[in-house]
């Protein structure tokens, strides 16, 4: 068995299960999303469509995402990651397929809803409910790598590019669906929801009690020091909406740039369709600083202060690339808005199993993403209906910013909060 070989070699399961996460995520989750934009001017072309109604496609997709997250993160934690990220990858493999095929924007909206639900299952959000499981002291660290799935997927852009390019946009999505297909399910298959499935502990270790708290007869709470709230006691907590509310202002600026970049750049920068592409790739390569050293930190310093650094890069970045007229001058404003980008993505899992454990992660991750997906709605539509008014994105970037600017007091309020039972001692006999 592959598990038998691993151990053999030394390496803990929970490394491939990231491993195995992360490259689902690149393939099924990341090309897409990252490469919408580049389906934005071939659209256009044929059918006409305004940049508005392409972008809400976009944000349907966010909002199908959102509503199918509780029933997704319900199913998670009933049937496990593996059977969901199973179903996902053939759904989203369908979708693709259907999307190759539209011929109106009535069929566009549904193959983007029949994507949505697919990537719902395999992506990140997914993945992250099980390395929260097979992660305890290196959870940061653990999403972190996973992230980097969906960042290697923005490089993969240049490839869906060239693809459009040499292929057409319809027949590119179909070559993506027969190579996710190929590759991801059989990895789907490889991963196992939790360690006790193959008798192995969080981290591959066995948690051994602190000297001096024997000698004071008191064992040390588990490194799991967080309540196991259920769905239900989040839901009443004040703490839950502020951390969805937190992520939801944050996903509002970045997906509202990331729908918009391309056309942005090639209609205010001056950039030619390849390398418009490349600045996608660009951006998801400098977020992978982003989602390691930050995911990182989160294991050894303040995580709400280390929020509050992600925060600000990003409203710092959008509103440098709001005065970008040159390529050149992607140099100086990119890097900071892909950092803070970046470092978002592991950071939500990382802040939701500290404040609620892990009973119901997956059923509270799915609330928390839908009321953070109604944001993700508004930021693309938002810049696309700016842009038709006014023939420019830039005023459109500044209101983006301010979603993250206003996050940043709502992470601050969490530094006092702490949930009720954090802490747990355990006398000895």
């Amino acid at each position: 068995m592959f598990a038998n070989f691993l151990a053999r070699s030394g390496i803990f399961y929970g490394w491939w299960v990231v491993f195995a996460a992360a490259f689902i995520v690149f393939l099924s989750a990341g090309t897409f999303f990252y490469g919408f934009g580049l389906l934005v001017q071939p659209l256009t072309d044929e059918f006409g469509w305004s940049r508005a109604s392409i972008a809400g496609a976009f944000s349907l997709r966010s909002e199908v995402s959102g509503v199918a997250a509780p029933v997704i993160g319900f199913l998670l934690d009933r049937v496990g990651v593996r059977r969901i990220t199973i179903a996902g990858v053939l759904l989203a493999c369908l979708g693709f397929v259907f999307l190759s095929q539209v011929e109106s924007l009535l069929m566009f909206y549904v193959a983007t809803i029949v994507i949505a639900v697919g990537m719902s299952g395999c992506g990140g959000a997914t993945a992250a409910a099980a390395i929260s499981q097979w992660f305890r002291r290196n959870r940061g660290k653990a999403l972190g790598l996973m992230t980097l799935g969906g960042g290697m997927g923005g490089l993969s852009v240049v490839g869906f590019g060239w693809l459009i390019s040499e292929y057409g946009w319809r027949d590119a999505l179909v070559i993506l669906a027969i190579a996710q297909m190929f590759f991801c399910l059989p990895i789907a298959f490889s991963i196992r929801n939790k360690p006790d499935d193959l008798g192995l502990k969080p981290d591959g270790i066995d948690e051994e009690p602190a000297p001096l708290a024997m000698l004071a007869g008191v064992a040390p709470a588990p490194v799991e020091s967080a309540p196991s709230f259920t769905t239900r006691q989040a839901l009443q907590s004040a703490m839950f909406w502020k951390v969805a509310l937190v992520f939801g202002l944050s996903n509002y600026a970045t997906t509202g740039l990331i729908v918009h970049q391309v056309p942005f750049l090639q209609e205010q920068a001056g950039a030619s369709v390849g390398f418009a592409a490349l600045s996608v790739s660009l951006m998801t390569a400098l977020s992978i600083p982003g989602r390691l050293g930050f995911g990182a930190a989160a294991d050894r310093f303040s995580k709400i202060w280390v929020m509050v650094a992600a925060l600000a890069f990003t409203a710092t970045g959008l509103v440098l690339l709001a005065t970008v007229r040159e390529p050149w001058q992607l140099a100086y404003a990119l890097p900071f808005f892909s950092l803070g980008f970046g470092a978002a993505v592991p950071l939500r899992s990382v802040l939701q199993a500290e404040y609620f454990g892990l009973k119901a992660f997956g059923a509270i991750q799915g609330m928390i993403l839908t009321v953070t997906t109604l944001f993700s709605v508004v930021g693309p539509v938002l810049a696309g209906v700016m842009y038709d008014a006014s023939g420019s994105y830039r005023l459109a970037f500044v209101f983006l910013a301010m979603g993250p600017l206003l996050a940043i007091p709502l992470v601050l309020s969490l530094r006092q909060a702490r949930p009720e039972a954090a802490v747990v001692t355990v006398t000895t006999g």
